[in-house]
């Protein structure tokens, strides 16, 4: 029948007492258009249902929610519940199992979720262990010349991936092997005088040791090339598997030159294979800064004394008793061992041992005899663990010297130094310390520094009585006396001038110089 409804079409069963069936009847044309109203209120009722999980409708919906809510009424505690979607009921059973079904698919899927992070954990766990292994059977070879990676990070070049390694790379070269002097033949060598040349005493040589820190090696080529008193600066690049860049090699200032070597080893950095300008050699780290004027007092300090190393970074000695008791190192009391102070000891004690080629000058022959001449033990050492290359080369000197400590330079030219930043280390590692302490006791006993051998090492004394601003460490410079005619060169009598200028300065105004410098 034309606008029938499928909820008039056939009876509704009722569980309720007070309701029945109404018995048929002919339909007439107010039957069709009761339909045509009801037909959108079966519809509404529907999308109420859905949307809500009730079939309550609002009052406006006229009898048919007043229907539905007597039956809501009647229907409470026989176990009937509201109507479902298409006016059936759902009993409290339907709908928990209802729920039932909702929580279990959650569930599942909540199971699949943890399962694929689980799983995907355990990806990552066994393709970490394939690195670490792939890393200690092939990336060390298993072979004790294998140092050059072992507890450092040398850190990755700017704005360039690190290329993979096609070969290891020596830490030994085979010349390098067997010294070729013995330390009584390097003790007995005269080092080359400055008086032969006028550019010895004018002007020096610096060399820079680096590993993948091209932006601190520029900017340290840029202000070190800046100086008028660098006559030339010699990069030790022991990088094989990368070429240093243009900016370097075709540095503006026409002072670099680049040395190459097929060797990693900080023992590399005293291996002279471009021979240098000058006698006078300034050791430096790619990341200290210093002035110009800093540098230059230094050098005419080292001028003055050219067998000895002349350094910005003093370090001292822990004495270790048989009873395992440290003390301040004298030089004189035998101890049980040799420990490393830093710099905290070292100004604490108010005496050194040693000074750190990072920042020092000394003769160039020096390095030719360290090479040649230091014992293997000590150079084999340095190769195989990127350590104590520093410690080796301020021993080396001072056994030469018949025990002398380093001398330093001015205070205030120390305490200048700009330190740039960097993640990136030559050296070091977790047990940094312990293998520093190792190579001060072992290496002190090879060259017989130690209280009781042959050379023993005097200490020198950092900060004294007088004129704080200038005096520090061993045998002071005493600016004040020293006559132009004793300087050769014309530059560096202008130096002293200065220095001698600075001396008569308040202390505000000796402040105020220094941050000019800098």
């Amino acid at each position: 029948m034309k606008g029938s409804s499928a909820s008039h079409s056939r009876p509704e069963k009722e569980n309720m007492d007070n309701v029945s069936a109404a018995p048929p009847r002919r339909r007439s044309s107010a039957d069709d258009d009761a339909d045509a109203v009801d037909t959108p209120r079966q519809s509404l009722r529907a999308l109420w249902t859905e949307a809500g999980g009730s079939s309550e409708l609002p009052a406006a919906a006229s009898h048919e929610a007043d229907r539905l809510h007597h039956r809501r009424t009647n229907g409470r505690g026989r176990g009937h519940s509201k109507d479902g979607p298409g006016g059936r009921r759902e009993s409290p059973s339907r709908r928990h199992r209802g729920r039932n079904r909702r929580r279990g698919r959650t569930e599942r899927v909540a199971k699949q979720v943890w399962l694929a992070a689980f799983a995907a954990l355990g990806t990552a766990f066994v393709i970490s262990v394939h690195v670490i292994l792939y890393r200690a059977l092939f990336a060390s070879g298993g072979d004790s010349d294998s140092g050059g990676e072992d507890g450092i990070d040398p850190g990755q070049r700017p704005g360039k991936p690190r290329q993979a390694a096609k070969r290891k790379q020596r830490t030994l070269a085979p010349e390098d092997e067997e010294a070729r002097m013995t330390l009584d033949e390097a003790r007995r060598h005269r080092l080359a005088s400055l008086d032969d040349r006028a550019v010895d005493r004018d002007q020096y040589t610096v060399r820079i040791n680096t590993w993948r820190r091209d932006e601190q090696l520029l900017l340290s080529l840029n202000h070190h090339a800046s100086c008028d008193g660098v006559k030339e600066v010699q990069v030790v690049w022991c990088d094989s598997e990368n070429d240093p860049p243009e900016s370097v090699t075709r540095h503006s200032s026409g002072k670099v030159r680049v040395e190459r070597h097929e060797v990693n080893s900080l023992n590399e950095r005293f291996k002279v294979l471009v021979d240098p300008p000058t006698l006078g050699i300034l050791s430096l780290d790619d990341d200290v800064l210093r002035p110009c004027a800093a540098l230059d007092a230094a050098f005419l300090r080292w001028t003055r004394h050219p067998d000895r190393m002349v350094g910005f970074d003093a370090r001292t000695v822990v004495a270790v008793d048989v009873g395992g008791e440290e003390r301040t190192f004298d030089g004189t009391t035998p101890s049980s061992t040799w420990k490393y102070g830093y710099m905290s000891t070292t100004e604490k004690s108010n005496g050194y041992a040693m000074t750190l080629p990072r920042a020092a000058f000394l003769h160039r022959d020096y390095l030719d005899l360290y090479t040649m001449a230091l014992p293997r033990e000590m150079y084999r050492f340095v190769a195989e663990n990127l350590e104590c290359e520093d410690v080796a080369m301020s021993f080396f000197v001072s056994s030469l010297t018949g025990g002398k400590v380093p001398l330093l330079a001015d205070y205030w030219a120390v305490k200048s130094m700009v330190k740039l930043y960097s993640d990136a280390k030559i050296s070091g590692g977790k047990n940094h310390k312990a293998i520093r302490d190792g190579c001060v006791d072992r290496f002190a006993g090879l060259l017989g520094l130690k209280e009781d051998g042959p050379r023993p090492l005097h200490p020198g004394r950092l900060l004294h009585a007088g004129d704080a601003f200038f005096q520090y460490g061993a045998q002071p410079e005493p600016w004040e006396t020293i006559e132009e005619a004793e300087v050769d060169s014309p530059r560096m009598r202008e130096r002293l001038r200065a220095m001698q200028e600075v001396r008569g300065l308040s202390q505000e105004e000796r402040i105020k110089w220094l941050t000019a410098q800098k």
